[in-house]
């Protein structure tokens, strides 16, 4: 029998749900690791272990690294001091790079780590007492669909990667551990091919049905999604006729990313997306309606709807989350976006940290009333847009539940869609918690300098004057006596995710766009609360300044990419689909704005001001790999630019 190199890693951040638990550091050997159905269990749960916490804003680098939120600082301290943000910074070196996924460090842990220890999981899992044939045809499915998730996670970092089928034994040669990276085509492949014998042997269940004991582990929907993440990256533009890398070769001359373009490669997302949401559908996915019943009574439908765009992220168990793995740090992440509107929440300055910020360049993607982007609304003030203007009259009817009446804000914050209200925090706008004692009469935001949302001396604050009320719950309640914070499932995948993907492929391999191309995104826009009793097409010729930019391919892609932007804000899908699509050098070289929060007037708070400037280029595409692991292995060859 081989033998290998077992090194058991513990994080600190894991779920307070059982099935997390991790082998302990005293089973030392394999056979011991295997010699019952608990610790075979529990070396299952290390394998989930490695999955990044999607809460956390370093190993979930997304949700910091790119350009919808930004941290504050006196001199830069924290921002400085946050890997991810170091990276949203574009500092990225090749020398020791940050999130280094690859060996581990610099904010990052090694990913091949978690790949070997799944390998060893398949590898061992043979006859062990106690473990039915089912169970063990589970784990060994769940492994696998890990595995393939880890070597996705990586290629969408590096692109090409080393495959890892089998562990390479202890007694291996130098030249045997000296691997070399596959090319992009070859990843998507292997990782396509082990989810597809994961879904045909149907061993995964079709839905977790003990959600308090089992709630994360990994379904045949889950599996499905994931392969459709996959192959819609092999068919964006990063990778697919991408003229950038065609240099990028190895040492035979062969390109690791192919610089010819396939539409079958859409083709083949087009059938993983729609296979993936029969899937999920069948197993009773759907998108989120909020239904609860709230011991303040009787709520509008104005606010209901809010709550149906607000909860679908901090329902801890709706019907929209496909995948997603409970651990610690969602509290802390809720801490870090909840503002302070109240002398209570002043008083617990640890819990409303208020510095998770959404930016203006973040804040002018979502839609307007009408549902069309607010530079092509033909009755919304572009031009206009960040001077102010005070609530009242009718504008106080149209705005009851989302504007504070008598109030001055600018009028960027008006006439906007729900999800802008439901998602984002701001001057004068409202919040509702279950602090909340009336729900005709909802707190508001006080952002200016000295006010109590605002900056107030060397302390947390936001940096840009916005708050991100989509990942903070409504269940929320701070006072000088208690804090509430509801954990939730951060969600690696949910069903709109998979609607958009659908479109957004469907629309690649048609001429021009049809029923099939608008109706997912449809769906997505009606529970957003758009295009009511109309469509998309409709909306477009009636409301915008590009009437027919609904019936074009490009002018399609367009609407759905910003769809995408919108919808799945400050989950961490923004910073990958920029990359994927190939225009983060048109977003992340933008400056980074928001208002000038060190005033507290309203004409000099509301002064748009650049927070930070940064260049994107061509090689931050992609992770460099380190110089001593390059030194170390001369196999290996160097990512573009580095």
């Amino acid at each position: 029998m081989k033998k290998y190199i077992v090194l058991i890693w513990v994080f600190l951040s894991l779920s307070c749900d059982d099935y997390l638990d991790i082998v302990p550091d005293n089973l030392a050997t394999i056979e011991i690791a295997f010699n019952n159905r608990i610790s075979a269990e529990q070396f299952l749960f290390t394998c989930y272990s490695y999955v990044p916490n999607h809460a956390d804003t370093q190993q979930n680098f997304a949700l910091l690294a790119g350009d919808e939120v930004w941290y504050y600082g006196e001199q830069d301290f924290y921002v400085n001091n946050v890997t991810s943000a170091r990276l949203a910074k574009g500092l990225q070196n090749g020398t020791e790079p940050y999130l280094n996924y690859w060996e581990g460090g610099r904010g990052g842990y090694n990913m091949f780590v978690a790949i070997r220890d799944c390998n060893i999981f398949l590898e061992n899992l043979k006859d062990v007492p106690g473990l039915n044939v089912a169970e063990k045809n589970r784990w060994i499915a769940e492994a696998k669909t890990l595995k393939a998730f880890f070597h996705f996670w990586l290629m969408r970092m590096y692109g090409p990667i080393p495959i890892v089928d089998e562990n390479i034994p202890v007694d291996a040669t130098t030249e045997e551990t000296q691997v070399k990276r596959n090319s992009v085509d070859e990843v998507t492949a292997y990782i396509v091919g082990l989810l597809d014998e994961v879904i045909e042997s149907g061993d995964l269940l079709e839905k977790i049905t003990q959600i308090h004991t089992e709630n994360g582990r990994l379904t045949n929907p889950a599996a499905r999604a994931i392969k459709a993440k996959v192959l819609m990256l092999a068919a964006s533009p990063l990778f697919n006729g991408n003229s950038d890398f065609s240099g990028f070769v190895d040492e035979n001359g062969n390109n690791l990313v192919n610089p010819v373009y396939d539409e079958q490669k859409w083709v083949a997302a087009k059938e993983a997306c729609l296979e993936a949401i029969e899937s999920a559908e069948a197993a009773g996915h759907a998108l989120y309606e909020f239904t609860d019943l709230l011991p303040i009574g009787q709520i509008s439908p104005e606010l209901r709807e809010e709550l149906t765009l607000r909860t679908t992220i901090t329902d801890r168990f709706n019907s929209e989350l496909i995948w997603g793995v409970d651990k610690h740090s969602i509290g802390s992440l809720q801490r870090w976006c909840q503002p302070r509107w109240t002398g209570d929440h002043n008083a617990k300055f640890g819990d409303t940290k208020k510095s998770h910020a959404p930016t203006l360049n973040m804040v002018e993607d979502f839609y307007t009333v009408n549902g069309v982007p607010i530079e092509e609304d033909n009755d919304w003030d572009f031009a206009d847009r960040y001077n102010t203007i005070t609530i009242q009259d009718q504008l106080v009817e149209d705005h009851k539940y989302t504007l504070q009446d008598n109030y001055t804000t600018a009028k960027l914050h008006t006439y906007r869609e729900p999800r802008f209200y439901a998602y984002v925090g701001f001057d004068g706008g409202k919040w509702f918690s279950m602090e909340t004692e009336d729900p005709e009469d909802l707190p508001h935001l006080n952002a200016k300098l000295g006010q109590f949302s605002g900056k107030n001396g060397f302390e947390i604050y936001s940096i840009t004057g916005y708050f991100t009320k989509k990942l903070v719950g409504y269940e929320t309640i701070v006072t000088k006596n208690v804090t509430t914070f509801v954990d939730y499932t951060f969600p690696i995948i949910r069903l709109a995710d998979l609607y958009l993907m659908y479109a957004e492929a469907a629309n690649e391999v048609k001429p021009a766009p049809d029923g099939e191309v608008y109706e997912y995104i449809q769906r997505v826009r009606t529970k957003a609360g758009l295009d009511k009793g109309s469509d998309l097409v409709t909306t477009w010729a009636q409301h915008s300044n590009k009437p027919n930019k609904p019936t074009t391919k490009d002018g399609m892609r367009e609407i759905i990419q910003q769809e995408r932007r919108i919808e799945l804000a400050f989950e961490g899908q923004r910073y990958w689909d920029l990359r994927r699509w190939k225009l983060a050098e048109d977003y992340f070289a933008k400056p980074i704005r928001g208002w000038n929060i060190n005033s507290a007037s309203i004409d000099g708070f509301y002064q748009v001001k650049n927070i930070f400037f940064r260049d994107f280029l061509t090689k931050d595409y992609l992770w460099p790999i380190s110089q001593s692991e390059l030194l170390r292995n001369p196999n290996l060859v160097q990512s573009p630019g580095w």
